[in-house]
């Protein structure tokens, strides 16, 4: 599993909250919530957010 999938997986995850996350990352919440509203628009974001989001990921 690559770095985006996993970071699709913990975004799609409803059970993590959007609003710890952001908190947790500095990623803007509503970035967030687009994100899991279309996982595939993290294909433009930036590598270090989807290494972020992954790495939440392999902690759970």
């Amino acid at each position: 599993m690559d770095d985006f999938e996993k970071a699709k997986a913990f975004i799609c995850d409803k059970n993590n909250g959007l609003s710890a996350t952001s908190r947790k990352l500095g990623i803007p919440r509503p970035t967030l919530k687009r994100y899991r509203s279309d996982p595939e628009t993290m294909k433009n974001a930036a590598w270090e957010r989807v290494h972020e989001l992954a790495a939440l990921y392999d902690k759970k």
